[in-house]
């Protein structure tokens, strides 16, 4: 399933308001309001007749404003499918006809279409999509407290004793310059990264050189089977399927002459061999009626009388007899010459066609690996694939002429520079610091805290009554105390049918990857034991994910999901929905996520509602 259209009225957050927003596959950036998208979208896939009380309603308009969408698709049956929904009055699906080149009706009661979608179009389920193809800010674990509530609130600290204070705040000193170094050195890695991002879009215009030419070899690789045909027909295609044509009219014509020589032999066969002469009705009369005539003129002869004369009629009455016997011996002849004449026909037709066929069996054979069902397909297919290694050869040469520029060339050697720099950096930032350490302001107020208590006399401690545990954030899938890594790996599995270890070690290489870039090596890999339980590797030492601070738990939580999106994505015929999620990290972690979502996107679609200009920079299509 792939989305090609999306169009609302009325609806708030999704903008233009009364708009369209042209999809395509690939990484899509809308501008619009992640939440509001995401209800609309899952309004038009998954109707229900509640659906309007949740779709947001553009203000400033009038009470009984019309609330409509739209949304055009394609499905997993490569069928076009338009879907419109007024919110007031129903809902349609129509699906493309190619024949009839319009949209015909296929379901206008929700049930039906709910069912159609998921049938014909091939949309996933709810509990799938929410499980591995979105990602909320609202599921982050820090929109949803510190974590599970305890039964009662922690005691009170207790103040440390003088000599304990100073040999604290000895150890937060220590800790206070690695600190500062390396808050330094990540401000120099921050430099750096906004220069590669400048390097980066000096070489833009490269990249889309490359796309170019990846989609040219993409469509190039669709005709394999028309470039294997043209290479078996060599250099001289054109000419041997003009000799290929010659070749097949004389071929039809040796064969209708053929078919013409056989309905002959065939209409002689049909009447059989000549019976034999004097077998023949008409033989006989003439033999008899000549010895007739002859006895009757030898009697006449006999007595002197005139009849004598009729003896020399009996030579036309023999001569009939030997004229009869005569067509015998020709019509038995011919039959003879039946047997004979079928062996010329299929003599020559063998040397006829024979010859053609051979002349034929290169072009016929292409015209198979082709797919071809005639000459003017072939034609056609060697054609595009002329056409194709054209565009290719295009785009080669326009990305040569531009690597070979100075400008390229000066872009690729500053972001070789930058790039170098960093990892010196990073290598120095793990070699001075070790792994994650506090920001020096907190490190600061620590040591104040603590000089102050040092100063001051002891004192009791005031009981402090029990707090209760910090409610979810509005619009939280999680229950209260529910922990969000947790579930997310229970709810993926759920849908795969594997536990959440299993689950939790199929992403856990990508996810290593995202966390890396998102916290700039601070936080290494990400690693699960056989209850599913998750551990990060800080600082060389791996650490629990739910001890880790709610900042660092938002990191692991999208790295883990950013790995649960891949994998569903790469199973292919899916959509992904994102939220601006990403509006807690660093400029560079966000570049570094726009350039994963733009990979991980690339199997289907992903549509990621954002206005951060990180994002739509790096999207293969911003609507």
């Amino acid at each position: 399933m792939i989305l090609l259209e999306l169009a609302a009225q009325g609806v708030r957050g999704v903008a233009p308001a009364g708009g369209r927003a042209t999809l395509r596959p690939g990484y899509n950036v809308v501008a619009a309001d992640g939440a509001a998208l995401r209800r609309l979208l899952e309004a038009l896939l998954y109707p229900d007749a509640r659906d309007a009380d949740a779709i947001p309603r553009a203000p400033g308009g009038p009470a009984g404003a019309a609330l409509r969408a739209g949304l055009t698709l394609v499905g997993n049956d490569r069928a076009t499918y338009r879907l419109v929904r007024d919110f007031a009055q129903g809902c349609q699906l129509h699906r493309f006809d190619p024949g009839k080149r319009a949209f015909a009706l296929v379901a206008q009661e929700l049930a039906d279409v709910r069912t159609a979608l998921s049938t014909q179009v091939g949309v996933p389920p709810r509990a799938r999509l929410s499980a591995l193809l979105a990602l909320s800010a609202a599921e982050l674990p820090s929109r949803q407290g510190a974590g599970p509530a305890p039964s009662a609130a922690p005691p009170p600290r207790q103040a440390l004793a003088p000599d304990q204070a100073r040999r604290r705040i000895a150890q937060l000193e220590g800790e206070l310059e690695k600190a500062r170094v390396a808050d330094g050195l990540q401000r120099e890695l921050d430099g750096l990264q906004a220069r590669l991002s400048g390097a980066e879009e000096a070489l833009r215009a490269g990249q889309k050189l490359r796309d170019g030419l990846e989609k040219a070899l993409a469509a190039r690789a669709e005709l394999d089977q028309a470039a294997e045909a043209a290479a078996r027909l060599g250099q001289g295609a054109e000419t041997r399927i003009a000799t290929f044509e010659k070749a097949s009219a004389r071929a039809d014509d040796a064969r209708a002459k053929v078919e013409a020589e056989r309905a002959a032999l065939a209409e002689t066969e049909a009447r059989g061999a000549p019976p034999a002469f004097w077998k023949e009705p008409l033989f006989w009369p003439g033999p008899a009626a000549g010895v007739a005539l002859a006895v009757a003129g030898s009697a006449g002869a006999a007595v002197g009388s005139e009849v004598r004369h009729l003896a020399l009629l009996a030579v036309p009455a023999f001569g009939w007899g030997a004229w009869r016997a005569l067509q015998w011996v020709g019509a038995l002849e011919a039959w003879d010459r039946v047997a004979r004449r079928r062996r010329i026909v299929d003599d020559w037709e063998r040397k006829a066609l024979g010859g053609v066929d051979r002349e034929l069996a290169a072009v016929r054979d292409a015209m198979k690996v082709a797919g071809a069902s005639s000459v003017a397909e072939l034609r056609e297919a060697l054609s595009r694939v002329a056409d194709a290694d054209a565009v290719v050869a295009e785009w080669r040469r326009r990305l040569t002429d531009w690597e070979a520029s100075p400008e390229a060339q000066a872009a690729s050697a500053k972001r070789a520079e930058i790039e170098a720099a960093q990892r010196a950096l990073e290598e120095r930032l793990s070699r001075e610091v070790g792994g994650f350490v506090r920001d020096p302001g907190s490190i600061e107020a620590e040591i104040r805290r603590l000089q102050a208590e040092a100063c001051a006399p002891a004192r009791a401690q005031p009981t402090v009554a029990a707090a209760p545990a910090p409610a979810p954030a509005d619009g939280s899938p999680w229950k209260p105390g529910e922990d969000p890594l947790r579930a997310i790996l229970e709810r993926a599995a759920e849908e795969t049918g594997v536990s959440p270890a299993s689950t939790a070690r199929a992403v856990a290489a990508r996810a290593s990857q995202a966390l890396a870039g998102l916290s700039f090596q601070r936080l290494q890999s990400i690693q699960a034991d056989e209850r599913g339980g998750l551990a990060v590797q800080a600082a060389g030492r791996p650490v629990p994910a739910a001890s880790l601070p709610l900042a660092d738990r938002d990191l692991v939580f999208l790295s883990v999901k950013l790995g649960l999106l891949e994998q569903a994505l790469a199973a292919g015929g899916a959509v992904a929905v994102v939220e601006d999620a990403f509006g807690g990290v660093s400029d560079g972690a966000r570049r570094f996520a726009a350039r994963l979502l733009k990979q991980l996107a690339k199997p289907g679609q992903l549509v990621h509602a954002t206005a951060d200009a990180a994002f739509r920079e790096a999207a293969d299509h911003a609507a």
